[in-house]
């Protein structure tokens, strides 16, 4: 990546989502070998995660082993360097990933995007009647919703006036002040 921002949009026009997918070009860092697939954007994923049969499509070569905390418990995983194209190439990162299991029966979705990755910009989530996750890198700055509502919707408490003689009475009656409440 040169300088500058670079980020993706990923809208879901059907509603309300509980999975962020984004296609993704996954490659071999050696041997220029790529694939492209889906990706699972996972908050809850401390690394970023290639399947087995990406890494067997790509012809990776571990240069590690790593011990995984995962749903399943504890296991030992290979470990590899991959080079990882977001947007159509307009986010490129280099990562270390770790080898898991197939995250589609179809083996249609072969990369999970952790942490580690988000952690390097901004990240969002909005469900207004969609789904939309925004992905920015590098971070340019806080994003506050709390701050946000309170400087678009925050009106100051104006002070109560108090009626002259011929205004309507604050009470309700109908009347005029100085014929209900003033008296």
């Amino acid at each position: 990546m040169g300088n500058g921002i670079y980020a993706i949009t990923a809208k879901n026009n059907a509603g309300i989502t509980n999975v962020i997918i984004t296609p993704v070009q996954i490659s071999n860092t050696f041997t220029k070998k790529q694939e492209t697939t889906n990706a699972i954007w996972d908050t809850g994923a401390t690394n970023s995660v290639i399947t087995k049969s990406v890494a067997q499509k790509l012809n990776l070569t571990p240069f590690s082993i790593a011990e995984v905390r995962g749903v399943h418990g504890v296991c030992e995983v290979n470990v590899y360097f991959v080079q990882i194209r977001i947007n159509n190439g307009k986010i490129i990162l280099n990562s270390t990933v770790t080898e898991g299991d197939e995250f589609s029966a179809d083996g249609s979705t072969g990369f999970l995007i952790g942490m580690d990755i988000i952690n390097l910009g901004d990240f969002s989530i909005t469900n207004n009647k969609n789904t939309v996750m925004s992905f920015q890198i590098p971070s340019t700055h806080d994003h506050d919703y709390v701050q946000e509502y309170n400087e678009k919707f925050h009106t100051p408490a104006k002070a109560a006036k108090t009626p002259e003689r011929n205004d309507p009475c604050p009470c309700g009656s109908g009347k005029k002040y100085k014929n209900c409440c003033m008296k």
